[in-house]
């Protein structure tokens, strides 16, 4: 039998240390998109980003994704929309319900775009490794696995069902 491995015991500084990069990211991200001249805000290059990822998308799924309040959502898939970068069209299955999906309109802005990523990128990693960049990787997957099972889980549970056991 394998011997377990300890758990990591994090201190107060993994929360505030997570909080801190994600706000810093945040605000390295506005920057570059001022500077790439695309017009594009924060709040459309989450919308952007999700549905490169799987258009099609509804307004609720997309305001679960980018973890924004549906009235916010709305109003900027709105302007998104004044602009051409998406259209909404009814679903095919159920004319009640509106996907969003995108537009050519945005592969104008491709190139600005992922240029402004990459730039942030380079300023984030700077003098990380190859290696140092695939084990944070590695581990930050890891930790949304376990968020991810966590959450599977206690949905499990509302839902009155059994939670699937951790193998030891």
């Amino acid at each position: 039998m394998a011997a377990r491995q300890a758990k990591a015991s994090p201190d107060q500084d993994f929360g505030w240390l997570h909080r801190d990069v994600y706000r810093l990211f945040q605000r390295a991200w506005d920057r570059h998109l001022q500077a790439s001249g695309t017009g594009i805000t924060v709040p459309q290059s989450r919308v952007l980003a999700e549905l490169r990822q799987r258009d099609g998308l509804t307004q609720t799924e997309i305001a679960d994704l980018v973890m924004m309040e549906k009235a916010p959502l709305g109003r900027t898939i709105d302007r998104m929309e004044e602009v051409g970068l998406v259209v909404r069209r009814p679903d095919p299955a159920d004319r009640r319900v509106r996907r969003v999906y995108l537009t050519d309109a945005l592969d104008r802005l491709y190139d600005p775009l992922w240029g402004a990523a990459f730039a942030m990128f380079d300023v984030a990693l700077e003098g990380f490794t190859q290696e140092e960049y695939g084990a944070l990787l590695a581990m930050l997957r890891r930790i949304k696995e376990n968020l991810e099972a966590a959450e599977r889980n206690e949905a499990t549970a509302a839902n009155g069902e059994q939670a699937p056991r951790a193998e030891a």
